[in-house]
């Protein structure tokens, strides 16, 4: 691996570790074993590292988070979806818990995010019309914005409501898993017999593991 994908990797596992804020340039090239100097031939500023990061991100979402596909049964892609919109969560859960901060001292990252975020409400949406059209749930088209809107606010700030509410500083993989049975509650009002019977058996399947 380059040195400059090296410092990539490394600095997302201290991020998500101690937190951005956390930690320096010279924390990142110490736990590197490499000199500040070498550090910043490759980055300029740890917000150069950061918007490196979130490439990562967005190719991760954009390879990972897919639309529904069409011979892919509804039980299958709704197992897939809560999946892998979690484990980008967790992946890169430094920057869902000072997500705010960070932004607002980027204006070219922010909008990458707002470009990336429109993206999977696109792919949200497209969810629940699978999910509406296997009558699975039953919901007004004019309703599946704000419901999009809603699932939004609970994968995009999981992570901080959760370390806001406890004084460890730290989340586990578990604590975010948590955030698929917020999910399905906020889906399982529209749910039909049919589909109600599959949220209980995708939340029974993660309360075993939790």
């Amino acid at each position: 691996m380059k040195t400059k994908d090296k410092i990539v990797h490394t600095s997302l596992t201290l991020f998500n570790k101690y937190g951005e804020r956390a930690v320096t340039t010279n924390h990142i090239a110490e736990h590197l074993g490499i000199s500040p100097g070498n550090l910043y031939y490759h980055f300029r500023n740890k917000e150069d590292i950061i918007r490196s990061i979130f490439a990562l991100y967005i190719d991760f979402i954009g390879h990972s988070i897919d639309p529904p596909g069409e011979s892919e049964d509804a039980e299958t892609f709704l197992q897939v979806y809560c999946k892998q919109v979690f484990e980008s969560i967790w992946r890169f859960r430094f920057f869902h818990a000072s997500m705010p901060g960070i932004l607002y001292r980027d204006d070219t990252l922010h909008q990458q995010y707002l470009n990336a975020h429109e993206l999977l409400g696109l792919r949200a949406a497209a969810a629940l019309k699978r999910l509406q059209q296997e009558e699975l749930i039953i919901i007004d088209d004019g309703d599946i914005d704000e419901l999009v809107e809603l699932m939004r606010l609970v994968t995009g700030f999981w992570v901080s409501y959760n370390m806001a509410n406890s004084m460890k500083g730290q989340i586990t993989r578990k604590q975010v898993d948590c955030g698929v049975l917020r999910l399905i509650r906020l889906i399982s009002p529209y749910g039909t017999p049919s589909g109600l019977r599959i949220f209980n058996k995708l939340r029974q399947q993660y309360l075993g593991q939790l």
